[in-house]
Formats: C-alpha cells, sequence, structure tokens
C-alpha cells in the first residue's frame, strides 16, 4: 500500500468511467474523495505522463485532498493495452483528449463535486494534453461554451506549441493556465522556452497564463525515486536522443504548494 492509499484525508474509490471517443473506452481511475469537507468540493483530474501512472499524481492528490478537493487519476494506457514509455504510448497527445473530457463528465456528474469547478493538472503527456484542452479548437469539441476552470500543465515539452503541426496553441479558453516548466528540462533544452511561447501569443491570451519556471529541475523532478536517463524523439526540441529524469524533492514541494494556492484561487466560488 503506498502513502497516498493510506491517505487520511480523504477516502479512495476505484472506479470506471466512459471515454467521449465515438465508441467509448472505459477508463479506470482513482477517485479521492476529501472526508474533511462537507458539500460539494472542487475537482482536479491529474493526467499522468508517457509511462503512465506514477507516484507522482499521487503527490499532487495528496496536497489536493488535504486542501478539500476532489482527485480523479484516470489510466489512459490501460484501456489501450499500452505499456507505456516512449514504445508504450498513444500515436498522438490529441487521440486522449477524449478520455480527459468523459473524466470530467464524470466528475461534473458526481454528488460530492461542484460541476463549476472543475481543473485539470497533467504532466509531460499529460500536460500537453492540458495545453490543447486550453484551446478553443480543442475543448469546444467536448465542451462547447464551456471550459475547465483551471489548467496547470507541468512539463509539456513546451517547444512543440505552435512548431509542430497540430500543436497549435491560442485562443485560449476563458479560464487562468499555469504553465509549470524545469529550467533543466532536456525536452525543451532551453529555460525561456515558456516566455517565448507567451509573448508571441495575443495580448488577450497571455493573460490569462502564468509561467513558473522551476530551478535545478528535470523532466519528472515531481516522481519520488526516479534517477534515469531515457531516449525519446521528441527530446532535445525534436532531435531526439537521451533526457535526464531526476527527482528534486523541494522542487516537488513547491510545486504541490503552488498548485493549491493557483487552483484554491481559480476556483474560488463566485
Amino acid at each position: 500500500m503506498t502513502t497516498s492509499e493510506m491517505n487520511l484525508s480523504a477516502s479512495l474509490h476505484y472506479i470506471t468511467f466512459p471515454s467521449l471517443h465515438e465508441t467509448p473506452l472505459v477508463i479506470a481511475a482513482r477517485l479521492r474523495i476529501p472526508s474533511h469537507v462537507e458539500g460539494k468540493m472542487p475537482a482536479v483530474i491529474l493526467l499522468h505522463g508517457s509511462a503512465g501512472p506514477s507516484a507522482r499524481e499521487g503527490g499532487y492528490a495528496d496536497a489536493f485532498n488535504a486542501a478539500g478537493f476532489v482527485t480523479l487519476e484516470p489510466d489512459l494506457w490501460a484501456a489501450r493495452g499500452l505499456a507505456g514509455g516512449a514504445g508504450g504510448r498513444p500515436k498522438s497527445v490529441q487521440e486522449t483528449l477524449p478520455d480527459l473530457y468523459g473524466a470530467r463528465a464524470f466528475l461534473a456528474a458526481h454528488p460530492k463535486v461542484d460541476a463549476a469547478r472543475i481543473g485539470v493538472a497533467g504532466f509531460s503527456f499529460g500536460g500537453a494534453a492540458a495545453m490543447l484542452a486550453a484551446t478553443r479548437g480543442h475543448n469546444d469539441v467536448f465542451l462547447p461554451g464551456g471550459a475547465f476552470r483551471a489548467i496547470m500543465p507541468v512539463y509539456p515539452s513546451a517547444w512543440i506549441f505552435n512548431c509542430v503541426p497540430g500543436f497549435e496553441f491560442g485562443n485560449l479558453v476563458d479560464a487562468p493556465l499555469l504553465l509549470v516548466t524545469g529550467a533543466l528540462d532536456q525536452y525543451d533544452n532551453d529555460p525561456e522556452i515558456s516566455a517565448k511561447l507567451v509573448a508571441a501569443l495575443d495580448e488577450s491570451d497571455r493573460a490569462k497564463i502564468r509561467i513558473e519556471v522551476m530551478a535545478e529541475a528535470h523532466h519528472g523532478f515531481d516522481m519520488p525515486g526516479v534517477d534515469v536517463e531515457v531516449s525519446d524523439p521528441f527530446g532535445n526540441q525534436g532531435k531526439g536522443g537521451r533526457v535526464i529524469m531526476r527527482y528534486n524533492p523541494a522542487a516537488t514541494e513547491k510545486a504541490h504548494s503552488n498548485a493549491v494556492a493557483f487552483f484554491t484561487a481559480a476556483m474560488a466560488e463566485r
């Protein structure tokens, strides 16, 4: 049993929900509901990266649950029979968006969740999905006239946006976005990559985004125990090659704190 499974501040439920594909996939997920809060609560969906579900999502869930948020951690790979990693993930980020919006629909119908206060945080591959969900072009296919209340992509390989076809980023939904990157992330190989991306946007879109560059932080800085090198064709701004993933406990603690503060402010009842 993991530390997050023993979390006494929330009840743990293993559930499934349908994706919004034409032929729905059955997506398994961990749902955690704070035990110390009465009434309907805000919720955050936590999207894993290429490696699949990990202790990273549970760490953020612990912080969110303690702050009174429901959390949902979908396993996007199991329904597809994928093993994870650079060779075991879906062919595109876009094909997982029906999973994300299926997760939102599940939460919106849950009796303990305030349907008007549902956000998403994604990491790496999941971070790229969160970035796309921030655009009207993708969001309005699944949620016309609506949007996630707040969006937090964490090291989403920011270099691909407005550079690789299919990753157009602009015309954003009316929601705040906290873009978190690592200064040492070798997917981007540029600690200023997020600032450059945002600077090129229209003024109305720039106003919705806050940037946080984590010092001394590699890709996967918030994955406990991780210290590996992987090979990924998306690494080094698409040149491929080796990418370091290394846990940084100080950066992780700061990221958890920032995440809770960001979503708490964004989801304050109106």
